[in-house]
Order: structure tokens, then C-alpha cells, then sequence
């Protein structure tokens, strides 16, 4: 009988976010088409936020077109306050392996959409830190930048829907 009770608290807890079997974000997330994004105002490097990504159950957002790009935007725009928000908001690209070979890192697969600020990305060298991950530009209306990896700054992580986790078989 215990067994059942650890059962039932296990399904619970998972199921949160759960409608009959329908796929919803995780809390905090929101959704949009087949993914959900969470915005972070902590201001973290770019190996931190991959991190805190992963803990939140997803990876660093990825776009892979003009319209998620334009989604993206208007979701920033509407959470943004300016309390804790920085210049940039990290995303899950860098040129880390091969100087400007930029690549969605956790897909390990190299851009087929790109929106990048005029003159970016620059390869702005200064000692010990060059600019080797991907940012959005507030200020730029939301273009993309390269940057320091140590830069602290806010984040954005992306995962996919989730559903309902029973499935009975047979």
C-alpha cells in the first residue's frame, strides 16, 4: 500500500501543468507553437545560464526563424521592467570550437537563421575574453550580438511542450 501513495505523490508532482493528457509548458514557461521559453532576470555568464537552463528542464533558446525571432522580441518586450534586466540576453549559440563557425551548441548544428546587429558578429578581442557566445541586443531591437562568455547577463531557455507523463500500454 505504500508503494501505491509513493505512486500516486510520484504522478502528482509530475503532472503538474497537466490537462487531460494535453501538452502544456512547465511552470513559468511560456508557450508558444511547439516550445515554451522562460525568461530569466539573473544575471549570470553564458556557462551559468546553459546550467540554469538545464535545471529549469530545458537548454538555452535556440530561434530557427524569422517568425520565432519576432515571437521572441514581442515576449521580451512584454516582460521587460529594466529592474535587473541587462543590454543582452543570452542564447544558446557560439563560434567556442572554430572562430566565427557559430552553432546552436547543445544541437551541435550551425545556423540556417540568423539576425545579427550591423558590424556583428565583431570578434572584438580583448585579453582573456574573446567574444565567443551569442546575445540578444535590447537596445538593437533585439539583434543578435557575439560576447563575452563571462559577461553576466539575463537569459533566455527554451524546452519542449510536455504531456501527460501515464501512458498505458496494452
Amino acid at each position: 500500500m505504500k508503494g501505491i501513495g509513493v505512486l500516486v505523490l510520484t504522478v502528482f508532482v509530475l503532472g503538474i501543468g497537466y490537462v487531460n493528457g494535453q501538452q502544456n509548458c512547465p511552470n513559468g514557461f511560456m508557450k508558444h507553437g511547439e516550445a515554451c521559453y522562460l525568461f530569466s532576470i539573473l544575471r549570470v555568464s553564458w556557462i551559468q545560464a546553459m546550467k540554469f537552463c538545464e535545471i529549469y528542464g530545458g537548454d538555452l533558446a535556440v530561434i530557427e526563424s524569422e517568425e520565432e525571432q519576432m515571437w521572441i522580441e514581442s515576449y521580451l518586450k512584454s516582460t521587460w521592467t529594466n529592474y535587473n534586466q541587462t543590454d543582452g540576453v543570452w542564447l544558446g549559440g557560439a563560434d567556442l570550437l572554430v572562430e566565427n563557425e557559430w552553432v546552436w551548441v547543445k544541437q551541435g548544428r550551425p545556423f540556417t537563421y540568423t539576425r545579427w546587429a550591423p558590424r556583428e558578429p565583431s570578434h572584438y578581442h580583448r585579453v582573456g575574453a574573446d567574444e565567443n557566445c551569442l546575445d540578444l541586443l535590447p537596445h538593437k531591437s533585439f539583434m543578435w550580438n557575439d560576447e563575452s562568455c563571462a559577461w553576466k547577463m539575463n537569459f533566455l531557455c527554451k524546452t519542449s511542450l510536455v504531456g501527460d507523463p501515464l501512458v498505458v500500454i496494452g
